[in-house]
This record gives C-alpha cells, sequence and structure tokens, in this order.
C-alpha cells in the first residue's frame, strides 16, 4: 500500500500544480469556459483516487467542490468571490498532501466545508479568517543521496582514466591501449547515463512562480503578469535545488520595485518575464520587467556619499559599472534602495549564490522602460570539457565553452594604447591581457600562446606560455581562503596533480 500511496501524493501533486495554473487564468477571464471545465476535471479526478485510497474527508470536500463549480460549468463563466475562495481550497490540498506525505495530523477542514456552503447561498465570504496553516510541499521529491555517491564515483573513475591514459602515453603497450579504449567507452557511457538521471528540466522550479506570483502582486494591489518561457531546458539537479530562493529575490525585487501601485492602475501592460534560453554548456535565465528601470547616475552619486568610491572614481564610471554596485553588500541598505527605485535589497544574497554554482549576475537597464537580471548558469557543475595550458610551470584549466580560437604570438604584433595591450586579429582590435600579471605567475618563456575567449558578446585574449591539453575535468569547489573572482574552481589532471579553473568572466 506504501508504494501505491507515494503515487496517489505524486498524481495529486501534479494535479495541484495544474489546479493553480487553470485558476490563475480564470482570475483573468473568469469566462474562460476550457479552464472552468479542467478545474472540474480535475476535482473530479482527485476526487476518484481519494475514494479508491480511503481518504473519505478530501473525498468529500472534492465533491462538494464539484457541487460549487457546476452552476459555472453550465453557464460558462465563474464569480469571482468562487475563483478566491479556490486559491485558498487548493492550499488546503497542498497542506493536506504534505500532512499524508509526513504522516502527520491532517488540517481541519470545517471552514472550507463553510465556505462552500455560505458561496452555494450567494453570500460573501471572509476567507481570511479561514486561517489554514499552509506547509510547503518539497520541490523535488525523489531522494538523490544514492545519485550522488554513484556521480562521485563516476568522477573517480574519470580521473583514473585519465591517468590510465597518460600511462599509454608513457609505456606504449599494445595490451594497455585496447584495455584502456575498451574502458573509456565504458566509463563515458556510464558517466552519460548518471548524467542524464540527474537532468531536470526547469520547469521544476519555474512552476512554483505563477500562484506565488499572483498571491503577491494581490496583496501589493499592482496589476502585474508574470510570463515564463524556456522551462523545458534541463539542467543538473544540484543546480535546480540552489537557483529557486536567488530567482525569487530578482522576481520580487522587480514587483516590488519595478512597479508602483499607480502606474499599474493606469491601464497599460505590466509584465515580469522569466526567460531560459541554452547556448552550448551554458545556461541563461533571465528576469526582464516592463517597469521604472534603475537611475545609475542616483547610484553613482550615492556611492560617492557612502565613501564607497572617491570623487573622482565616479567621474568615470560608466553604467554597467555602477550597477555593478547593487551587489555589494556595504551598499544594500533600506535607506540606499528608497532612494534608486529600491535596487540593491537581496542582491548581493543573490550574487553569492549564483556565483557558488560557478554562473555570474549581472544587470541591464534603461530609466522608464525597465530592467533585465540575467543569470548565466552551466548546465552542469560536475564534469566540464576543458583546455589546458601552463604559466610558469603552473597548469590551469579553461572551460573549453569559453574557447573561441588559439594561435602562437609574436610580441612585436602586440601594440598598446592608453596602457592597453591590443591585437588585431582580421577584421577587429582583440583586448589582451596577460594573464600571469593577474594571478602572479610570471613567467620569463619567450614562447606565447594566446587564448581568444568570448563571454557575453565580448573577446579578449589571454596570452599563456603553452597549451598542454584538451580533456575532460571533474570540477571541484575551491576553499574560501582561496576563492578568487576568477577561479571557479579546481581539477585534478591526469598525473594526480591539483590545477585551477580559470573563470574569463572574473576579469572584468
Amino acid at each position: 500500500m506504501e508504494n501505491y500511496t507515494e503515487l496517489f501524493l505524486s498524481e495529486v501533486e501534479t494535479y495541484i500544480k495544474q489546479l493553480d495554473d487553470h485558476v490563475i487564468e480564470l482570475e483573468r477571464d473568469p469566462k474562460m469556459k476550457p479552464a472552468i471545465f479542467e478545474v472540474f476535471r480535475v476535482f473530479h479526478t482527485i476526487k476518484g483516487m481519494a475514494q479508491t485510497m480511503g481518504y473519505e474527508d478530501l473525498a468529500r470536500l472534492s465533491h462538494r467542490i464539484e457541487d460549487l463549480l457546476i452552476p459555472a460549468k453550465d453557464k460558462g463563466e465563474i464569480d469571482m468571490s468562487i475563483v478566491e475562495f479556490l486559491f485558498h481550497a487548493i492550499d488546503y490540498l497542498r497542506s493536506t498532501l504534505q500532512a499524508l506525505s509526513s504522516n502527520s495530523e491532517i488540517p481541519d477542514s470545517l471552514t472550507i466545508f463553510e465556505a462552500i456552503e455560505r458561496l452555494e447561498k450567494g453570500e460573501k465570504v471572509d476567507l481570511l479568517t479561514m486561517n489554514l496553516q499552509i506547509t510547503k510541499t518539497s520541490e523535488i521529491r525523489i531522494r538523490m543521496e544514492k545519485l550522488d555517491k554513484l556521480l562521485n564515483l563516476s568522477n573517480e573513475l574519470l580521473v583514473a582514466r585519465l591517468r590510465l591514459e597518460r600511462l599509454c602515453m608513457e609505456i606504449k603497450d599494445q595490451r594497455l591501449i585496447d584495455f584502456r579504449d575498451t574502458a573509456t567507452k565504458l566509463i563515458e557511457s556510464m558517466q552519460d547515463e548518471v548524467m542524464r538521471l540527474r537532468m531536470l528540466p526547469l520547469s521544476n522550479v519555474f512552476e512554483f512562480f505563477p500562484r506565488w506570483f499572483r498571491d503577491e502582486a494581490k496583496k501589493q494591489g499592482k496589476a502585474v503578469t508574470l510570463e515564463i518561457s524556456g522551462g523545458d531546458i534541463e539542467v543538473d539537479r544540484s543546480i535546480i535545488e540552489a537557483l529557486k530562493e536567488p530567482l525569487m529575490h530578482l522576481v520580487r525585487n522587480s514587483l516590488d520595485h519595478g512597479f508602483s501601485k499607480e502606474d499599474t492602475e493606469a491601464g497599460e501592460r505590466n509584465t515580469v518575464r522569466i526567460t531560459a534560453a541554452q547556448e552550448k554548456d551554458w545556461i541563461n535565465i533571465s528576469v526582464i520587467d516592463n517597469g521604472k528601470g534603475i537611475d545609475w547616475e542616483k547610484i553613482r552619486d550615492l556611492a560617492v556619499e557612502r565613501d564607497l568610491i572617491s570623487s573622482a572614481d565616479s567621474r568615470t564610471l560608466d553604467r554597467e559599472s555602477a550597477y555593478n554596485i547593487l551587489l555589494r553588500p556595504d551598499f544594500s541598505t533600506r535607506e540606499e534602495v528608497s532612494e534608486i527605485s529600491g535596487r540593491g535589497i537581496g542582491l548581493d544574497i543573490v550574487n553569492n549564490a549564483i556565483s557558488r554554482l560557478g554562473g555570474r549576475l549581472y544587470i541591464f537597464s534603461e530609466l522608464d522602460k525597465g530592467s533585465q537580471f540575467s543569470i548565466e548558469l552551466p548546465v552542469s557543475i560536475a564534469i566540464i570539457r576543458a583546455m589546458i595550458f601552463r604559466l610558469d610551470r603552473q597548469r590551469f584549466a579553461i572551460p573549453l565553452s569559453f574557447v573561441q580560437e588559439t594561435f602562437n604570438l609574436k610580441e612585436d604584433t602586440v601594440k598598446t594604447v592608453h596602457h592597453r595591450e591590443l591585437y588585431k586579429l582580421r577584421d577587429e582590435i582583440l583586448p589582451m591581457t596577460r594573464l600571469g600579471n593577474i594571478i602572479d605567475y610570471h613567467s620569463n618563456s619567450k614562447k606565447k600562446t594566446v587564448i581568444v575567449v568570448q563571454y557575453l558578446q565580448k573577446k579578449r585574449g589571454f596570452i599563456i606560455d603553452e597549451i598542454i591539453d584538451e580533456t575532460d575535468i571533474v570540477t571541484k569547489k575551491v576553499d574560501l581562503l582561496l576563492a578568487r573572482n576568477y577561479y571557479s574552481g579546481c581539477a585534478i589532471y591526469s598525473d594526480g596533480l591539483p590545477m585551477m579553473i580559470i573563470d574569463p568572466r572574473g576579469f572584468e
């Protein structure tokens, strides 16, 4: 019976998410007949399932909600007081589901039944007095500890495979090479299967927001709609689990501070959009609003006032650098953000959370036109394809997803303009960075190689000593004491020695 209970809970949770979507549609258009029929159908289905499982109270409640919906079903239009009640009824179902899942006491349903009776009589119902204790259900119900262990073991096998390849290069025995080829195919197949099991669609996060956003907007009295796209893109489940809170911060910021109550009453279409797109091994999730936007000049002036930057520096501060000030923890206070349309609350927390996932947060805005907060994340944070290079006898790795091309460099072809080194690469001017000067690995090698990297439509040339290898690496988190913006993690090379992973975005 326990297996049937888990199946019942899982299916009802799916139906509850459907109910949220359909009732939100009815709140926007009470004459949407397909949505009325779907709500009726879902409650009818839940009733039958609950009767089969012996949950009589839940079956009786679903049956009474069916009765309440019959006039709307026949008429093709639903009363807004019933729509408001349905949101509370869904919350009660969600709370009941959590109680059944944890074997705890089911919430009292008396107030729900009383509300149904009064609504059937055409009486007004004070839904705030229903006082339901709603607890959140887990967004991801499956326990993944064993899968995590399996992933760790497959990662260790990858390191062992790399060491085997190195051994084959040294010994050059055909029998060993044949064994390496067979082991490589098996290990790669197992890694692919484990990673496929760990991948989940972003809809696991996104499906939380329509109902939550609806409640938040209603609470603030703002007529703002939420649009979502890209939920079918799959990412590593460790990213799914960590993404909800920072994304909620960004969506709440857009609703709270991108729109005023007065502006939303003007009849214009006010929207917040959550979008997701994938490019190679990276995903970009953006929260976009068409609200007030951010006054970057006020940010600049406030930063000077708070002694965060000097007056001299403020005169050369550009828009992008001003937005980056919002990510500083010493800038995020109530007084400050009230002067710049509220932006800043929690943005340092969001930025830190995204950085821990190996990602970056970018801010774009135009005053009186809206704002965009974009999160760039790797699809998987466990295994990546990387280019291995050397600086002063020290090895480093850089994700291959950033690399555009490489070439050998002649020093006399590099030009210096206003203290910046530039190189003419075909028809474009390429900014150059001597990587060793920044990360304190200076080299006297006369032979130089350039790795051309691209990110956020920017290109840069990294001057290094030489390229060693191109291979898969297992990423590990960096100790906080070693953390730098230009390090995204570390890895073990085929000889068993560690190396740091370079993140080009950290050099901005």
